[in-house]
């Protein structure tokens, strides 16, 4: 098959993909029950989310504290990210904009994912599409949550960090720290400036320009932190995700599991840069996009894990992971290792994202059958016999991770030596 023909194939393939989801999506807004298959609460209102900033913004406009609860929210939510988003109202946008701002944030954030993912046979589009489909991202969609807004606006980090220009790949800084202002997570992103072989001296002036941007993000959102703390409700159970989880089923508080958390991650990122399992493979110029896009869903994915609770519409980052998962595996020269690790993490993250929609589905059908709080147990319990399997997946996200910063590491830090792009 000749390039060209070879080419309108994949055109195909991306555009049935993008119809698929699409239509996929419409369903739910003709048959609203059907979100209880899959584990999503619909409250029988669409963009919820997005509803809630403008009702934030609106409170400010009528003179009350959006920081407290909202009596314009469906839900009387406080206000609970930076004062940035507070500035909505500065370009008119109140409440009675929420159909079409929804409606705009989810058309950006499907053409952001339709650019990665590329599909070219029926066996990599029913993945893709178990992926781009899954209820995490469903729920994202249905409440236009702005985790939708980050991921378009980090979906250019990557062109940035390759593009020929030097102003471009500096502006890679200014989109994590702006990012960071919005949600504070993606500030987990500036190890993405180490990416590029630029030269190490570039890769040390992006990454300390990035930390000097983020300090100045900090001086000015930092206030704001203390209302997020009060006012923030810790996601558990089913449609969520945490490394916390299963250490407050043993009985820790909540910081005392978090700190359980990150102390273990740390363990294993240790373990991998020690070990280095995946030592001397480098990602070729033709995976570099992929690579690049994978670190970047995995870092933003497992810092959040690590370090918070999180409801399921943040799994919208696996999305950047799907691409090299499902080539890793396929790569002969690659090493043994790695392909097997690739190959069970492709694996696994169809599971991750849809076995919460499995268990809500069986439990779904004992309803009028067995009383709610029976019900609920037995949610509890899914829910933790899940967990490992969460962690096996994040685990195979740190020893990336650690391959990644360990190279970055060397590189740039320890016998820094400039390399020239072919």
């Amino acid at each position: 098959m000749n390039h060209a023909a070879e080419a309108s194939r994949a055109r195909r393939w991306r555009v049935l993909l993008g119809v698929a989801a699409v239509c996929y999506y419409a369903s739910f807004a003709f048959h609203p029950a059907w979100f209880w298959l899959v584990g999503v609460n619909h409250y029988g209102v669409w963009f919820l989310d997005s509803f809630a900033i403008l009702a934030s913004n609106d409170a400010v406009t009528r003179g009350l504290d959006p920081y407290a609860p909202n009596p314009l929210d469906y839900f009387h939510r406080p206000h609970v990210y930076s004062h940035w988003w507070l500035h909505l109202r500065d370009l008119g946008l109140t409440r009675s904009a929420n159909l079409w701002l929804g409606l705009t944030l989810v058309t950006l954030f499907l053409v952001a994912a339709l650019a990665r993912l590329r599909p070219r046979g029926p066996r990599q589009f029913f993945y893709y599409l178990a992926v781009l489909c899954s209820p995490g991202v469903l729920l994202a969609i249905n409440r236009a949550n702005n985790d939708l807004v980050i991921f378009a606006l980090l979906a250019l980090l990557v062109s940035c960090l390759r593009s020929q220009h030097r102003a471009i790949r500096f502006f890679a800084a200014g989109l994590v720290a702006f990012a960071a202002g919005l949600k504070y997570y993606p500030a987990a992103a500036l190890l993405l400036l180490l990416a590029d072989g630029r030269g190490w001296r570039e890769k040390q002036q992006r990454l300390l320009l990035g930390l000097g941007l983020l300090f100045l993000v900090v001086l000015d959102v930092g206030g704001d932190l203390p209302h997020f703390d009060l006012a923030v409700v810790d996601a558990a159970g089913l449609m969520s995700f945490s490394a916390s989880n299963g250490f407050q089923a043993l009985g820790l508080g909540a910081r005392g599991a978090t700190l359980a958390g990150v102390v273990l991650g740390a363990v294993i990122f240790g373990w991998a840069w020690r070990a280095h399992p995946l030592e001397g493979w480098r990602v070729d110029a033709a995976g570099e996009s992929d690579w690049l896009h994978f670190l970047l869903g995995a870092v933003l994915l497992a810092g959040c894990f690590f370090t918070s609770t999180n409801f399921a519409y943040r799994w919208v980052f696996a999305i950047w992971l799907a691409p090299l998962l499902w080539s890793l595996p396929q790569q002969a020269d690659a090493p043994p290792r790695l392909r097997a690790i690739a190959r069970v993490a492709r694996l696994l993250l169809p599971v991750v994202l849809w076995i919460d929609a499995a268990f809500s589905m069986l439990l779904l059908r004992n309803l009028g059958r067995t009383s709610a709080a029976t019900i609920g147990r037995w949610a509890d319990i899914a829910f933790q016999m899940e967990q490992p399997l969460v962690w096996l997946f994040f685990g195979g996200l740190l020893v990336f991770l650690a391959h990644f910063a360990r190279q970055a590491w060397q590189d740039v830090f320890v016998r820094p030596v400039s390399v020239t792009r072919a």
